[in-house]
């Protein structure tokens, strides 16, 4: 099989059916391409536009800081070393003024709050079975219960885009 090509179909534009099609057509409009794991993920549409939806939500800037969220679906696709998701969460990071280096000691460059809740990201993808309970209670001094289930959440979406991503072959651009 080439490099960089998904085990499955990449469904083209005239292929997109129903709200799939109007989603790559506004996709399109804003970011000038519908990126390969979307292509790959209307193979089946219901599962396109549900995680579509979840993405949106989960990734806006409310009840948690959406730079957070960034560091956390950075940090959770280092450790499943998800290649095209480290380099998305890269590039968006970049967007909110962070610099190579500062994503390479990601850890050393964070406030209290939020090296707590990378420390709670980690642990969720790691063994969420086993979380230590003085974590817990730190993550409760900085966060609201609110906050906390989106930031599961989002460790949540990352860990499936992860290995969604790789398992199907969905990889990094070549540059």
């Amino acid at each position: 099989m080439p490099k960089n090509k998904p085990i499955v179909h990449l469904v083209s534009d005239d292929e997109a059916k129903g709200d799939a099609k109007k989603l790559f057509e506004t996709i399109e409009k804003t970011s000038g391409k519908v990126p390969k794991w979307m292509r790959v993920m209307a193979n089946c549409d219901d599962t396109l536009l549900g995680f579509f939806s979840l993405f949106k939500s989960l990734m806006d800037n409310a009840p948690t800081d959406q730079k957070l969220k960034w560091k956390i679906a950075y940090i959770v696709s280092e450790i499943n070393k998800c290649d095209f998701c480290v380099d998305v969460s890269k590039l968006k990071l970049k967007e909110f003024g962070l610099e190579e280096k500062e994503m390479k000691d990601i850890e050393k460059t964070c406030n209290e709050a939020e090296c707590i809740a990378i420390d709670y990201a980690k642990e969720v993808t790691k063994h969420a079975y086993k979380i230590d309970q003085n974590l817990i209670k730190n993550l409760k001094k900085h966060f609201s219960d609110e906050q906390i289930v989106e930031i599961t959440a989002v460790v949540g979406l990352f860990n499936f885009i992860n290995r969604f991503n790789d398992a199907l072959g969905i990889l990094p651009e070549i540059k």
